[in-house]
Order: C-alpha cells, then structure tokens, then sequence
C-alpha cells in the first residue's frame, strides 16, 4: 500500500522543482552586458577581470558538471577522498596566496589544518547527522565538503592575515613578553585570540541573522530543486553548525601550525615568511 506521506513529498517535488532550461542561461548571461556598460560608465577598471572571471567560472563549473556525474555514479571510497584531497590542496594554496604569505614554508601546516578537520567533521556529518548507511557516499561527500572548504578558506585568509599583521605592528609587545618569562606559544596568544575573533565573527554574524535579513543559497537551491522547505531548513541549520565547527577547529589549528613555522629558534617572527 503507497504511503500518503510518501505520495505528498513527491507531489510537492514535481509541482514546485524549478530547472532552468539552456536559453534561460543565456538570459541570464546577458545581464553581464549591463554591468559592463556600468563598470565602463564608472571607470572602475575592473572589466578586464569581470570577463575573464565569467569565463573562468563557465569553464570550470562545466568540468565540475561533468566529472561530479560520473564520480557520483562511481561512489569509491578512494575516488572521493582523492578529489578532496585535491580540493583542500588548492584551498591551502589559494589560502596563502591571498594572506600574502611565502607558499613554501607554510603549505604543508595549512593543508594539514584544513584537512584533518574537513574530513571529521565530514564522516561525523554522514554518520551522526544524515545516518547515511555509507559514510563515503559521494554525491553527499563531496558537496558538504565544497561547502565547508569555501567558509573554512575564507575564515583562514582573514586569521592568517590579521594575526601576522597584529605581530607585525605589536612585534615590541611580544618581545616585552618574551623577556618577562613568557613562552612563545603565550606571547603570540593574544594575536592568536584576536586573529581566531576577527575571522569567526562573519560566521557569527550570518547565523544570527539568517533568514531575517537573507536565505542562503543552499536552502534556496533545495527548495527550487522541488525539496519540502521543512528538510532543506534542516539540512541549512546543520550545515551552518557543521561549518562553524571546522572553520573554528581549523583557524586554531592553522595558527598553532603557523606559531611553530612562523618563528626562528630564537622565537622571533620570522619575516622571510612575509611576501
């Protein structure tokens, strides 16, 4: 016997699953023309960038289109770990790069710090909170994953950036410190603690006032994807806690690492580190 409740998911999903078909891609794509004209009306110097940013991201987000459909249809365990494993390298790397920090002394610490929590939080996500029977389940692995390593990155940029700045510009304090007994470790604590306050705080914010001032594009996609609003909150709630965690493990993690490798043996701040 067919379960009504089963009956009315499906029924939801068919009337209200939105798709966009290819002319409505290219609809949408000519609203670039406008923000050229703008950009050129302006002078704001940045349409060079814009149009290769466009293609970039046409090109890219149709190979993802592409080899996510058969890496879903594979479902390796090695597979998935494989492709995370490329997409928190490219974090790390892309996460240096925009702090303005030397890629070599640091990448190996920042990819150890973006990883090890990623991949926690991700088999406690699968296991604890969606139940999934197969915890390496790709076509759920791989999207959390994007998910968190965007926030995470960003988190990352501004505590890398804002503690090397803050030991920069209080280099005297933490000498003072260090002079007075303090171990490195406790001398760089306060950097630390603003560095972790200051790239925590946008999370913050945007759990505060979700769904009052904006809906994120996860919910959004779900819901226009046909799914009941009531699954796609849930699954919005867990992903901002779930994004929270790691981003807040992996700001600590990455500043301890960076403590360690961003000093000389006489606990200095090592400025070869500094681009």
């Amino acid at each position: 016997m067919a379960n009504p409740r089963n009956e009315n998911h499906h029924q939801f999903h068919r009337m209200n699953a939105a798709t966009i078909p290819i002319s409505g891609l290219v609809f949408g794509l000519l609203l670039i023309a406008p923000s050229i004209l703008l950009i050129w009306w302006f002078r704001l110097g940045i349409n060079k960038r814009l149009i290769i940013s466009v293609i970039r991201m046409l090109v890219q987000l149709s190979f993802v289109a592409l080899y996510l459909k058969y890496i879903f249809l594979l479902d390796h365990i090695l597979v998935s770990l494989g492709y995370i494993l490329l997409m928190v390298l490219f974090a790390a790397h892309s996460g240096i790069r925009s702090s303005s920090l030397r890629l070599k002394k640091l990448l190996i610490p920042t990819f150890m710090a973006m990883f090890l929590p990623t991949i926690l939080t991700l088999l406690y996500f699968n296991w604890a909170i969606v139940q999934l029977d197969h915890i390496f389940q790709a076509d759920v692995l791989i999207p959390i994953a994007g998910l968190m390593l965007g926030n995470t990155l960003k988190s990352n940029i501004v505590a890398l950036k804002t503690f090397f700045n803050s030991a920069s510009k209080e280099e005297k304090t933490y000498l003072f410190l260090l002079a007075n007994g303090a171990s490195k470790q406790e001398a760089a604590r306060p950097f630390m603690k603003e560095a972790i306050r200051t790239a925590m705080a946008p999370n913050l914010a945007t759990m505060a006032t979700i769904g009052l001032v904006s809906l994120p594009g996860m919910m959004t996609g779900q819901i226009l994807g046909g799914s009941d609003p009531v699954l796609a909150v849930k699954y919005q709630i867990m992903v901002m806690v779930i994004i929270f965690f790691n981003s807040i493990l992996s700001n600590i993690l990455q500043l301890l690492f960076v403590i360690r490798q961003g000093f000389d043996k006489r606990d200095q701040l090592d400025k070869s580190v500094l681009e």
